[in-house]
């Protein structure tokens, strides 16, 4: 993906230079007009978008590791300040690392904003708009998403409309004036984005598309995430229900989704990383050893789960010494997929919609629970306490998604890590705006509070 964007910008770039040599009036902007005019050219673009997911700051890297490693699934084992102040919970407003993860979130908006900004103005080859509009408008509600978990709501997670939010780019900067900073939306403004742009999908995406792609089972999965941390949860369990109606059951064995590529029906939105387009992660646990998996989770799981050797996996570093890793990224070419939302988190999407929605029913949601257990050989859930049942599910997150990026946004949404972590300041749970966002921007983007 990432060749192929870049050869798209430098064709683009070559060809307006040769037509332009002899007029070379100053330009502080790219007109999206000339930039984008034909299908294949938007397809070169959504390429871009997904581009900004592999990258290292983002899924590739970053925002995976560290969404264990601020929570109980990891620990920090190597020698990156900022990283440490992650498993601290300690984060300053000057670490590179979130800044790095703001930044190309940021980066994958626009693209996604000039691909919705350009789409509508294509009027020939018989190019309909709505199918790309739908899938960029998804991969933007998706990057608003992830900056929301990390930098938005409160300290008692995301349901607050007034929470914090983030500066809500809905256009592409082609100049200088639209590059101004723009402040902050409330948390109830940017979900409301996000949910705008998550409907648009679901009405005009493919239901099909190549694997990699967002469809619209993609964007109904996402939907039913955003729903549960909403505490929306009746709409939650039904589009869950949705998406397990369509898709059917689980696939059999838990190694298996991690053995090969996009395996079917498990993968709903999966990014794809080659021997030629890699990702990080291999690197960061069996290389420089910058994480590791915890004995805590160890020793979450049953002996006999099939989960256990895989999300708690000893084998040898590039020294020879024994680290605790995953073998979900255990190639050391890098090549192995990320899954983003699999099949196995819509049952437990639904289990937890049932039980705290408005009609609770402990039978249909312990069911879908022990789905989810059966496949990994845990023994079966028989509790009759609701309470319990609650705990229990959101322990099988745990169990079943560690290096997947769920664990400390699952706390978050449950208001769970102050207690948990025994965090003295509960501002901290919510990560510091970057400090080069708030300086350069004269105070339009301010601070979180606690920074």
């Amino acid at each position: 993906m990432k060749k192929l964007f870049l050869l798209f910008l430098l064709g683009s770039a070559l060809a307006m230079g040769c037509s332009k040599i002899l007029t070379q009036t100053p330009q502080d902007y790219l007109d999206a007009t000339t930039a984008f005019t034909s299908g294949p050219a938007i397809s070169a673009g959504m390429l871009g978008v997904y581009n900004t997911f592999q990258n290292s700051s983002y899924y590739g890297t970053d925002f995976t590791l560290l969404c264990d490693l601020e929570a109980d699934n990891s620990i920090h084992t190597g020698s990156f300040p900022q990283y440490e102040q992650v498993a601290d919970r300690a984060i300053t407003p000057d670490n590179v690392t979130t800044e790095g993860i703001w930044n190309q979130i940021y980066a994958g908006i626009n693209r996604a904003n000039t691909v919705i900004y350009s789409a509508p103005l294509i009027t020939t080859g018989g190019f309909d708009s709505l199918p790309a509009l739908g899938e960029a408008k998804f991969l933007r509600a998706f990057m608003y998403f992830d900056l929301m978990r990390y930098f938005g709501g409160t300290p008692s997670g995301y349901s607050d409309p007034s929470g914090q939010g983030v500066p809500l780019v809905l256009t592409p900067t082609f100049t200088t004036v639209e590059a101004a900073p723009h402040a902050r939306s409330s948390a109830g403004d940017v979900f409301n984005q996000i949910l705008s742009d998550v409907n648009y999908a679901i009405a005009n995406i493919p239901s099909t598309n190549n694997f990699g792609q967002a469809n619209k089972m993609t964007a109904i999965a996402f939907k039913a995430r955003v729903e549960l941390y909403l505490g929306n949860y009746d709409s939650a369990a039904a589009d869950a229900e949705q998406v397990i109606t369509a898709l059917g059951g689980l696939t059999n064995s838990y190694p298996s989704v991690f053995a090969s590529k996009n395996v079917v029906p498990e993968s709903i939105f999966e990014l794809q990383f080659s021997a030629t387009n890699t990702n990080g992660l291999y690197f960061y646990y069996f290389g420089r050893t910058e994480v590791a998996t915890s004995t805590n989770l160890e020793n979450a799981y049953q002996t006999q789960d099939t989960r256990l050797p895989i999300n708690f996996y000893s084998a040898p570093d590039a020294s020879g010494t024994v680290v605790n890793a995953t073998a979900k990224y255990d190639d050391p070419d890098g090549s192995q997929d990320i899954s983003l939302i699999r099949l196995a988190e819509m049952y437990l999407i639904h289990a937890e919609g049932v039980m705290r929605g408005s009609n609770p029913n402990l039978a249909t949601a312990e069911s879908d629970l022990n789905v989810v257990r059966a496949r990994s050989l845990e023994t079966p859930d028989v509790t009759t306490d609701p309470t319990q049942l609650l705990t229990d599910i959101l322990n099988e997150n745990r169990l079943e998604f560690p290096a997947e990026a769920h664990r400390w946004f699952d706390l978050r949404r449950l208001g769970l890590p102050v207690s948990m972590f025994g965090i003295t300041d509960s501002t901290k749970v919510l990560w510091p705006i970057p400090q080069t966002e708030v300086l350069t921007s004269g105070g339009v983007i301010t601070q979180n509070p606690g920074y």
